[in-house]
């Protein structure tokens, strides 16, 4: 678990460049043992090839695996801030079947929860107490309810803003554990490192065994294999590099929410 949280925490640039160097060291390693057995007159370029066309192969289906996986979880993060745009605006909007007293406290909980919501993913170190409001925001809704249904207010009209509430409170807890608790494995981690590094002795190796290495080759393979990690690893993690998912669905409900909340407490005269 210590080494998950560890290896979760690295930078992007730190995990490039140790990607990077497993590919070199792998690399320079085969070379070298390549280079010592051509010496010995007593190796088959066919059967080379072969392994090394094999060890490709798998690693192409591991990054393909993983690299799908990733792009799934990054759509689905986009998805389910959509989903939960649009249970809030339901919500707000649903408070209208409130008493007033009751529609006005909670549409001010929404309003300001939408202003929660809509927060830059990189700044995890304001997670827990947003976190934190949001569940005491989800408390404060859920006691208005629990207040009307006890002074038996009309069931329909307090059942239709309960399914929206609900809904809010459900996308809450999915954006939560999609966005930042499923992520890959760290026995997938290992095990793409090493076929990474099997596939780039094996190149090293043969490259090294037909006196054909040169430090270009060695550089390109290193930089493409890489960056096709890193990218999975950009993928994989809501709050850190490139591909972090535009917040502005949430951004433009928190400004519509503000607003109506202004117009309602300054309503205009009738002069």
């Amino acid at each position: 678990m210590a080494f998950t949280d560890s290896l979760n925490q690295l930078s992007l640039p730190v995990f490039g460049g140790l990607s990077v160097l497993l590919v070199l060291v792998s690399m320079f390693i085969g070379s070298r043992l390549g280079l010592r057995s051509a010496d010995n007159g007593n190796l088959s370029d066919a059967s080379i090839g072969s392994a090394v066309a094999a060890i490709l192969a798998l690693l192409a289906f591991l990054l393909a695996f993983t690299f799908n996986s990733t792009a799934e979880r990054f759509i689905q993060r986009k998805a389910l801030l959509l989903d939960e745009v649009n249970a809030i605006s339901t919500t707000y909007l649903r408070a209208d079947l409130l008493p007033l007293q009751q529609r006005r406290e909670a549409r001010a909980l929404l309003a300001e929860y939408a202003t929660l919501r809509d927060i830059d993913p990189r700044r995890t170190e304001d997670l827990p107490q947003l976190l934190a409001r949001s569940k005491a925001i989800h408390a404060a809704l859920w006691n208005i309810v629990a207040g009307l249904n006890d002074a038996q207010y009309d069931a329909v009209r307090l059942g239709k803003f309960l399914d929206s509430l609900n809904a809010v409170i459900d996308f809450n807890t999915s954006r939560i554990h999609v966005g930042s608790r499923y992520r890959i494995p760290t026995p997938m981690w290992g095990a793409l490192a090493l076929v990474t590094a099997l596939a780039m002795f094996g190149i090293g190796f043969q490259l090294g065994a037909g006196r054909r290495g040169s430090l270009q080759i060695n550089l390109a393979l290193a930089f493409s294999f890489s960056i096709v990690i890193l990218l999975i690893a950009d993928l994989d993690r809501a709050a850190q590099g490139l591909l972090i998912i535009d917040q502005a669905p949430m951004s433009e409900l928190s400004q519509e929410l503000q607003e109506a909340e202004r117009k309602a407490a300054n309503p205009p005269s009738d002069d």
